[in-house]
């Protein structure tokens, strides 16, 4: 791999549990969503996506987060040095249909590259019938 060493300072590898975004307070948020975004810069190149998969803005679109932080987490496990020999292939498995995913999540924002468009709040009606 030519210039993508995944193991420097620059890429802090966090095996973990899965992130649960709306129970972080604000440090652990910035925290999580550090490593997330610092795996981002080795997956994209060394996978060749483009932004109808993970588009610049992903940040701002919470499906977005929820499934790039799952692979995220699913790949520090399936990776780190103790995991079984299957986890490699199992988490690319997992990796091609979440691609499908992020390509649905992405095509329903609206979003193009260099043009972000605001989600529109949904209120749900919590109001017995």
């Amino acid at each position: 791999m030519s210039g993508s060493r995944i193991f420097s300072p620059a890429f802090p590898i966090r095996p973990q549990l899965a992130i649960c975004w709306p129970s972080l307070d604000e440090e652990e948020y910035a925290y999580q969503l550090e490593g997330v975004t610092a795996w981002l810069d080795w997956l994209v190149p060394t996978f060749a996506l483009d932004a109808r998969t993970v588009p610049s803005c992903w940040r701002e679109h919470g499906a977005l987060v929820e499934e790039l932080s799952a692979l995220y987490t699913a790949w520090t496990v399936a990776f780190c040095p103790t995991s079984e020999g299957e986890r490699p292939l199992e988490w690319l498995g997992a990796f091609a249909m979440a691609r499908e995913r992020l390509r649905d999540w992405n095509a329903r924002s609206g979003c193009r590259p260099e043009e972000h468009r605001s989600e529109a709040p949904r209120a749900i009606d919590t109001a017995e019938a």
